[in-house]
């Protein structure tokens, strides 16, 4: 069962219900959290664990060898994202702009392109008990989230049983990546304007995703709010409330996971993964 949680901004609460929701799980069955908010991953900072292995990822650059190349342009005429512009006499290649697609590489009627590798980030491996963690981090500098994302997910051993995902926050490309291919995805709003806004953009992206999702409303302050008002709009399913209170906000602050620190919130987060699984049953079914 593959689990995504995302949000259509920073800051609602996107790792605080992925951690936690790991842990309720992983206390019953082998589990898998993976961080894919690969720009800034700050998972492990909630957990106590042993390093298992940390690889580099790359990706194909293309190198022009000028002995060859008769500056024809086709390799300019087939990158759809402007990596390669060829002059009179002389190709340049812009790695950042490069999506690694081959497509140069393939076409060049000269054979003038090789395959060169460009270093991205890295990808890391550790474990706590019955759970295991998977972390990418995004190199200073590079603009290849999608890809490392990509990565990401395929890493790690697939004896779990839940596989949790913390998705990069927003409506563009990595969230796309990080939730395409989920069972279920849990979109975590905050009752405000702002909140409610963001909340939307990403219900549009989903919906036209055709994956199952429901709503986990964080800092809940009322039964009767914004998002709760939206959802029932809208047909959608409000999974859980997250209680807007000091105690949270400073065992979350602490680096503390809230089911273990806050009494109540072990029991909620339960309730919350038994939904799940019974929307995943469904839909299976």
């Amino acid at each position: 069962m593959k689990i995504a949680v995302a949000s259509g901004k920073g800051g609602t609460g996107k790792t605080l219900i992925a951690t936690n929701l790991a842990f309720v799980a992983s206390r019953s069955k082998k589990a898998a959290l993976y961080d894919l908010d690969v720009e800034e991953p700050n998972v492990a900072l909630f957990f106590a664990q042993k390093e298992i292995d940390s690889q580099a990822v790359e990706k194909m650059i293309p190198i022009i060898n000028d002995a060859v190349c008769d500056y024809c342009g086709i390799c300019s005429q087939v990158c759809e994202y402007h990596a390669i512009i060829t002059l009179a006499d002389q190709v340049m290649v812009f790695p950042e702009l490069c999506h690694s697609c081959y497509g140069c590489l393939e076409m060049c009627p000269a054979g003038a392109i090789e395959e060169g590798k460009k270093e991205i980030g890295r990808i890391s491996l550790s474990q706590s008990d019955n759970l295991q963690f998977v972390s990418g981090t995004l190199k200073v500098g590079e603009s290849a989230t999608t890809a490392l994302i990509k990565d990401t997910k395929k890493a790690g051993q697939n004896e779990a049983q839940i596989f949790i995902y913390d998705s990069p926050p927003g409506t563009s490309c990595p969230v796309i990546e990080a939730v395409k291919d989920m069972d279920y995805i849990v979109l975590v709003g905050e009752p405000t304007p702002f909140g409610l806004h963001d909340l939307d953009l990403l219900v549009q992206v989903v919906r036209q995703l055709d994956k199952p999702f429901g709503v986990v409303i964080n800092k809940a302050m009322d039964e009767e709010d914004l998002i709760t008002e939206y959802c029932r709009q809208k047909h959608i399913e409000v999974l859980g409330r997250i209680p807007h209170r000091q105690e949270i906000a400073r065992a979350y602050a602490r680096g503390q996971l809230i089911t273990q620190a806050v009494e109540g919130m072990e029991r909620l987060f339960l309730n919350l993964l038994n939904k799940i699984t019974q929307k995943v049953n469904e839909v299976a079914a």
